[in-house]
């Protein structure tokens, strides 16, 4: 009897294989955000997140058809639609910083999720914090002032609109986040991705009514392309989390920056602002922090998908 086949080792170990998925997200979250930039400039925010979220629904709507009828029930309706709620705000703020601010700075911004995400757990879980963690919570938002110099010599703060809009962003994907923590107990991912997918692109279609603009093949051709390269950005993040450990992976993640900020340069002409990048440096350093912190203590997940 002839001896069986040695097993065939894998040439790349989990955790490789899943950095090598993160890095596809990385390059398809630049692909989108290049081509959301480029057409913000004659299209609206609106139909940039109608867009890329049709696109997302089209995507997943196969998936969906093969796994039955079970991935449109849900036992807890108003849970779920207050998480496609806090998702479809934060599509709806991160676009439209994406468009109005450096890609640096605005990626730099939505990394702050991590952030609020340490105080949500504390506010909504109930789970325990130790001082080292607030402390990164403290100098991460610290980073976060450096970033956005806000005015505080007015009555009321004053916070340039899209910078605000990329904290909103962060603070509503927070939300989102911290409220599918409690959903995926009796909710698969795939029920939450199509019902995330459907509410943003209802959301922007009364916006679309209210500017009613065709756009020319070209222009309709660029809108697909950014919606399926943020349909990839988010599919290859969702393949590392579950291939690699996903502490590291939340590490990897960071190595967006960098490379938005490349491509702000060469295709953009934007030269990041020395004092925005120390506060970008700081609210990086810090959310690592607490993402290695999280992984020792197993209490909180690393950031989930970004605002693809």
């Amino acid at each position: 009897m002839a001896d069986p086949a040695p097993a065939v080792k894998p040439p790349l170990s989990p955790n490789a294989l899943g950095a090598v998925w993160m890095l596809g997200s990385a390059l398809g979250f630049v692909v989108m955000a290049v081509l959301a930039k480029g057409l913000g400039a004659t299209t609206s925010v609106a139909m940039l997140i109608f867009w890329r979220s049709l696109a997302g629904v089209i995507a997943v709507l196969p998936f969906a058809v093969m796994a039955g009828p079970s991935v449109w029930k849900t036992t807890r309706p108003g849970k779920l639609l207050l998480r496609s709620s806090y998702g479809t705000i934060g599509f709806f703020a991160g676009f439209y910083a994406l468009v109005h601010l450096p890609l640096a700075q605005s990626q730099a911004l939505s990394f702050s999720r991590t952030l609020f995400m340490t105080i949500l757990a504390v506010i909504v879980l109930r789970e325990k914090v130790a001082w080292r963690r607030w402390t990164a919570v403290g100098i991460g938002f610290a980073g976060i002032l450096l970033m956005t110099r806000p005015d505080f010599s007015a009555h009321v703060t004053a916070f340039d609109p899209a910078t605000l809009a990329a904290l909103i962003s962060a603070l509503a994907f927070a939300f989102a986040l911290v409220t599918v923590k409690d959903l995926t107990r009796d909710h698969s991912p795939l029920t939450l991705v199509v019902y995330g997918n459907i509410a943003t692109t209802l959301a922007g279609l009364p916006f679309l009514f209210m500017d009613p603009v065709l756009p020319d093949l070209k222009t309709m051709g660029l809108l697909i392309a950014m919606g399926f390269a943020g349909v990839v950005a988010q599919s290859c993040y969702v393949r590392a989390l579950s291939t690699g450990e996903a502490s590291l992976m939340g590490l990897i993640d960071y190595i967006r920056l960098p490379l938005v900020a490349v491509a702000g340069l060469i295709f953009f002409h934007e030269v990041p602002d020395t004092l925005a990048m120390v506060g970008a440096a700081i609210v990086i350093i810090s959310t690592i922090y607490i993402t290695l912190r999280d992984a020792k203590t197993q209490s909180v997940k690393p950031p989930g998908p970004p605002p693809a």
